[in-house]
C-alpha cells in the first residue's frame, strides 16, 4: 500500500490549535503584503463560496477616513486607541447600559399616529 502524502490543507488540519494560528497568521500576513494591505481582501473557500472580507489595519484606517463620521477629538482619540489595541472594544454590559441611559431619537406621536412607548 503506497504512503499517502497529506495535502497542505490536510496537514494544517492535523496541527494543534496554536500551530494553526501561527500558520494562519503567517499566511494572512503574506496575503496582506500581496494585496497591498490598503483595501478589503475577499475570503472564499475552495468551492468559491464567499466567507467574508479581511480588512487590514491600513485598509480599515483608509475606509474610516473616507466613509467614517466626523468625530470630536476625544472620540477620535478613542478610535485611534482601538486601532492600536484590537480586540473586544467594550463589554456587552457596558454597551447595554449606555443604550439604556442614552436618549432615543423619538418621532413625535402625532407624526407616528401612535402613543409613545417606553423602550424598557
Amino acid at each position: 500500500m503506497p504512503n499517502h502524502t497529506p495535502s497542505p490543507v490536510e496537514y494544517a488540519l492535523g496541527l494543534s490549535d496554536e500551530d494553526k494560528q501561527r500558520v494562519f497568521c503567517a499566511l494572512l500576513k503574506e496575503l496582506i503584503e500581496l494585496e497591498g494591505g490598503s483595501g478589503l481582501i475577499p475570503i472564499t473557500n475552495d468551492a468559491d463560496e464567499w466567507l467574508g472580507y479581511h480588512v487590514p489595519p491600513k485598509g480599515a484606517e483608509a475606509l474610516f477616513e473616507r466613509y467614517g463620521p466626523k468625530l470630536s477629538p476625544e472620540r477620535m482619540a478613542e478610535v485611534e486607541e482601538r486601532f492600536r489595541n484590537p480586540g473586544p472594544s467594550q463589554p456587552a454590559a457596558q454597551v447595554i447600559a449606555e443604550l439604556i441611559h442614552e436618549p432615543a431619537d423619538v418621532v413625535p406621536s402625532a407624526e407616528r399616529g401612535t402613543q409613545p412607548t417606553s423602550p424598557r
